[in-house]
């Protein structure tokens, strides 16, 4: 499964305030200059977040985004469904007219498992468990 832009920016920008001081407001222009995500994508990814209750945010001068607590316990199934809505899977993952055509074709099943494989992955992978592997293991260091 590849991510779009929108859901690869929210989970990138979810990681790095996960790794920031509990509370403390970031601002977004430097989350976009450490993410290298232009700012205006940046902040409509993160207002979608704040209007769903996982980030808090306070315009203006000294103000910035934080995460709600608990918000660090979320999967990125859950921020994936939140920025693009519910996964589903409809029709052909091959897009083929003749599927529709047929009972079921053998790439069908194969394909199914690789999904279901995937969305336990999303399911499995939080938020903070991610920003403790990349930030606080060392890995990354936040300037």
């Amino acid at each position: 499964m590849l991510l779009n832009g929108d859901t690869a920016c929210a989970i990138r920008g979810m990681i790095y305030l996960a790794a920031q001081v509990p509370g403390e407001l970031v601002r977004g222009c430097d989350i976009a200059e450490y993410l290298d995500i232009p700012l205006q994508t940046l902040t409509n990814v993160l207002r979608r977040l704040v209007k769903r209750g996982v980030l808090y945010s306070v315009k203006g001068r000294g103000g910035g985004f934080s995460m709600y607590p608990g918000a660090e316990q979320m999967s990125f199934l859950e921020i994936i469904e939140i920025v693009d809505g519910r996964l589903t899977r409809r029709g052909c993952v091959l897009k083929m007219n003749a599927c529709a055509q047929m009972e079921m074709c053998h790439n069908h099943c194969q394909w199914g498992r690789i999904t279901n494989h995937e969305m336990e992955f999303l399911k499995r992978q939080t938020i903070g468990g991610m920003s403790e592997i990349l930030f606080k293991n060392s890995l990354i260091t936040i300037e």
